[in-house]
């Protein structure tokens, strides 16, 4: 069996669930069934034989690849993945650090692993990860130490927003397989951060969801949702958590801001652009300009 051709490594929040299914409905993709095969981290003990089991036997001529973000920070999972194929493709997506943090913040309290009372400012001292997560100088450092510049796509989930359609174009380019017309998946938007008010619900919902897709119809999952009942039900049983939980507060940005600079000006350099499309990246310069004015 041909080996697994390209991973995306993260971040964290930052659309690798976007990534993830667009490419799976690519003819000439394969993807893992499971999102997060976390193989590198996690599940390396399994050994190369379960983690290409993961995918299609009936693959031959195609592209397989998976996206898992614990694969950004980790520390092993670079070295491990140059060992098992040092072709592989690598596909980043990164956000406003500031952002990615705190949107990082309220996947643990959607997850209900803190209390929902708890401050962005608390959870950030109890939870090292947070910072870890957004310090992307160290991160690709550590990817690039092991694989070439040009094996990495480094894309911007802000940019995915804003065009979709150009993002998607620079991924199948990068993998050498020509961009599909209409894929469904382009312009979804996936685990926000929501709560809803019946979670048992949602949870059938999403598990009906992920069944249709695995059977290789994720357009019937759209068409699904735009159904007039479906959809105002759906609706009415949504929270956003940005209604629910405080955000950093100003004095909490402007020094997280100070922190991450080395970190935009790293991945700014690494993605030859001048400026970022991050609020952050913004921030800094207009603080700059100010103090030297």
């Amino acid at each position: 069996m041909a080996k697994v051709g390209f991973i995306g490594i993260g971040a964290q929040k930052a659309a690798t669930t976007w990534l993830h299914h667009v490419l799976a409905e690519h003819p000439e993709v394969v993807t893992s069934e499971t999102k997060e095969l976390n193989f590198f981290t996690a599940n390396y003990d399994r050994g190369y034989t379960w983690y290409e089991s993961c995918f299609d036997d009936n693959s031959e001529g195609r592209i397989r690849g998976e996206c898992s973000p614990t694969y950004f920070f980790s520390r092993d999972a670079a070295q491990r993945a140059r060992a098992y194929n040092k072709d592989l493709k690598l596909i980043c997506i990164l956000r406003d650090p500031i952002e990615r943090a705190f949107s990082n913040h309220m996947h643990e309290i959607r997850k209900g692993h803190i209390d929902p009372a708890t401050s962005f400012e608390t959870a950030w001292a109890q939870n090292p990860a947070y910072a870890l997560q957004s310090h992307y100088k160290a991160n690709l450092e550590s990817w690039l130490a092991h694989f070439d510049r040009d094996a990495l796509l480094l894309l911007f989930s802000e940019d995915i927003s804003a065009d979709p359609r150009g993002t998607y174009d620079k991924v199948c380019d990068h993998l050498g397989v020509a961009a599909e017309a209409n894929p469904v998946s382009l312009g979804a938007r996936h685990h926000e951060s929501i709560t809803y008010r019946m979670p048992g619900v949602q949870k059938t919902l999403r598990y009906g969801g992920d069944t249709i897709r695995s059977l290789g119809m994720p357009g019937l999952v759209s068409s699904l949702k735009e159904l007039p009942g479906l959809k105002q039900a759906l609706s009415m049983n949504r929270q956003h958590l940005k209604t629910k939980v405080a955000p950093p507060m100003p004095e909490t940005r402007r020094r997280l801001a100070s922190q991450f600079m080395p970190d935009m000006e790293y991945v700014a350099q690494q993605a030859g652009r001048d400026v970022l499309p991050w609020p952050t990246w913004r921030d800094v310069f207009a603080d700059r300009s100010e103090s030297q004015g």
